[in-house]
């Protein structure tokens, strides 16, 4: 049987900072790196033994992957990176803090900007 395995990166330095990151190629924290180890150690009790992993091209979701498979005992699993899979671009809302722009835009228009596939955020500043 096929399975599918989603693991999200550990936490980032902006995610510590509760910032929008998107497309900015921040590092994972301690507390990040810890969670990906977790995450292996979770896939391995299960069992899984995953035949390619696929990560976005950004550091934070290379490293949790490299840790996790690290943690699993899983070696030479082939690695394939693509943008496609970075996360969202957050657009005029990269490097703001999340709870500031929520305050001065409204918590309902936020979550509009963030959630939507068909409004984008505020374009970024030329």
């Amino acid at each position: 049987m096929t399975r599918l395995i989603l693991l999200r990166h550990g936490q980032s330095q902006w995610n510590l900072e509760n910032r929008f990151t998107g497309w900015v190629d921040v590092d994972l924290t301690a507390e990040g790196e810890a969670q990906a180890r977790r995450g292996g150690e979770l896939i391995a009790e299960a069992g899984f033994k995953p035949a390619v992993m696929f990560t976005s091209v950004l550091k934070r979701a290379k490293r949790t992957g490299a840790l996790a498979l690290d943690s699993a005992g899983l070696k030479n699993v082939p690695v394939i990176e693509d943008w496609r899979l970075n996360e969202r671009h957050y657009g005029g809302l990269t490097g703001l803090d999340k709870a500031e722009t929520a305050a001065k835009h409204g918590e309902d228009q936020v979550k509009v900007w963030r959630r939507s596939y068909d409004v984008p955020p505020p374009p970024l500043a030329p």
